[in-house]
């Protein structure tokens, strides 16, 4: 399923009420697509039409602000952490690239990652996420050299433990 079906289907969810589901879809797709702020902005209008404007500015902090409710959404979501660039950081937890964003979203992140980086001496960083149930190699396959190694050492081992008993019984015989 591509991006534009997924949102469909999230505009769907949000039409038959299910905001909270729609939210956690959002968010999962900024995940996905940290670059894509089409994204971003579905969640702060979501959040906005929710009346969680604190939320909406947080998602709207990377978009250029054209109107007056997202001037003031984002204004309401940097009073709230008291423009604290390393919260702000850490709350959006960017994942991507910034050098695919707009000019306008590239510029912002830059001005708060300095923000963060005067005022703490830290810039938070993300590693990009990945979906891991769309790995569909493990991370090591076995090779035949790895299965030949386990099968000698297993061999080994029985060996040794099978050699034990039968000293052991033979000990036993002697003896007696």
């Amino acid at each position: 399923m591509n991006l534009q079906e997924k949102l469909n289907r999230i505009n769907e969810e949000i039409k038959a009420g299910l905001k909270l589901k729609s939210a956690d879809r959002l968010r999962n797709l900024i995940n996905e697509y940290p670059n894509e702020l089409s994204v971003w902005e579905r969640l702060a209008e979501l959040y906005y039409e929710s009346g969680f404007l604190d939320a909406a500015g947080r998602y709207w902090i990377l978009t250029e602000p054209t109107e007056e409710r997202i001037k003031t959404a984002v204004d309401i979501y940097l009073n709230s952490v008291n423009h604290s660039g390393t919260q702000i950081l850490q709350d959006i937890t960017f994942r991507g690239n910034k050098d695919e964003l707009p000019e306008y979203a590239r510029n912002k992140l830059i001005e708060i990652e300095a923000d963060s980086k005067e005022k703490s001496n830290y810039v938070p960083t993300f590693k990009p996420w990945q979906n891991k149930q769309k790995k569909k190699n493990p991370k090591h396959q076995q090779t035949f050299k790895d299965k030949l190694i386990t099968a000698v050492i297993f061999t080994i081992l029985i060996s040794i433990v099978v050699f034990t008993i039968i000293g052991f019984i033979s000990t036993l015989r002697w003896i007696f």
